[in-house]
């Protein structure tokens, strides 16, 4: 069973990078305890695997919680972010980790957006949203297509690339709430196209 080091865990930049990647993926912050449902549910739709809340808190370090985790829980982490492994991640990364601009290109990330911006996003089968951006990573859907969501929907995004699919967290729809919504489960989405408030 390898354990990271806590003097190494504390302030590890790939570690903090790893947290701040998947919680643009996840469309949280990771700063309140709902947060941390999203993330769990996150990870376990993208490697079918599953993670212990008190785990996901640890690797935060979330509510005094003293950083202190196995190797394999930084693995899986990784690889629910495209990475083989914690080790290819920080070989990705390396001395980039410290990089405000950690999305990969070729997507749109939220934190780039203005309010009043519109996206337009489909994923198959056939499946269409137009929604606005009303700032502090917040949606608003205002057209849609054969999709679950429907207009007035609101929701927290960080990042939307093609071939890729997009988790959509703290959905409001109508009179219930989601806590994650992933669109483009198969074979990513289609089109994400950035309309801004002069087109």
């Amino acid at each position: 069973m390898l354990f990271l080091p806590s003097e190494m865990e504390k302030n590890n930049p790939n570690i903090e990078t790893l947290r701040r990647l998947i919680c643009e993926a996840a469309g949280v912050s990771g700063t309140s305890p709902s947060d941390f449902l999203v993330i769990m549910g996150y990870i376990e739709r993208r490697t079918r695997e599953t993670i212990g809340l008190t785990t996901l808190k640890r690797v935060w370090q979330y509510g005094g919680l003293e950083a202190h985790h196995r190797h394999s829980t930084l693995d899986l982490l990784s690889r629910s972010i495209g990475y083989r492994s914690y080790d290819d991640f920080c070989q990705h990364y390396g001395d980039k980790s410290l990089s405000s601009d950690i999305v990969p290109q070729g997507g749109i990330k939220t934190s780039e957006l203005i309010q009043g911006d519109h996206l337009l996003l489909r994923w198959n089968p056939g499946r269409e949203v137009e929604c606005e951006y009303l700032g502090n990573n917040v949606f608003r859907v205002i057209s849609c297509a054969a999709s679950k969501l429907s207009v007035g929907d609101t929701f927290h995004g960080a990042w939307f690339a093609v071939g890729h699919p997009a988790m959509l967290a703290n959905v409001i729809h109508g009179d219930t709430s989601w806590p994650l919504y992933e669109i483009g489960q198969q074979g990513g989405l289609t089109l994400a196209r950035l309309m801004t408030g002069e087109q």
